[in-house]
């Protein structure tokens, strides 16, 4: 099924240098680019972003990671768009991510300092969608 997804190069990644090294995977996998925004997110739109993780233990880490730098945000579309970003972005904790997959091999700090964020449902990028580009919040 053609999908929507949001991609974000989190500020750990971004002051690494490897933006367009991580755009560079997505494309060879044949997802499309169909919006690219530079966004350094505000308190209100992390804690909006990741509101479903509000009242859990790591939600201001991840407020703060978010919070730390530029990001550069993406929409990208294509067949099965959101299982294939988590696919290629390996497994959230950068220390158990596999070989091949950008958290691991782009690692950083770990934790809520990762290098970059993909959609886990097409309901949760439209959501996202909403608060990056469209300042829905």
């Amino acid at each position: 099924m053609f999908e929507s997804t949001v991609v974000l190069i989190k500020p750990d990644g971004v002051l690494m240098g490897v933006g367009e090294r991580i755009i560079e995977r997505y494309l060879m996998s044949k997802l499309g680019l169909h919006k690219r925004r530079d966004i350094y997110f505000s308190l209100r739109q992390a804690e909006t972003f990741y509101g479903e993780h509000a009242g859990r233990f790591y939600f201001p880490g991840l407020v703060l990671a978010m919070t730390s730098g530029p990001s550069i945000a993406m929409v990208l579309q294509g067949e099965n768009a959101v299982a294939r970003v988590r696919e290629l972005n390996g497994a959230t904790n950068p220390s158990k991510a596999v070989p091949g997959t950008i958290r691991h091999d782009f690692r950083s700090a770990g934790g809520p300092f990762n290098t970059v964020h993909g959609s886990d449902s097409v309901e949760a990028a439209r959501r996202e969608m909403d608060v990056v580009f469209w300042n829905l919040i």
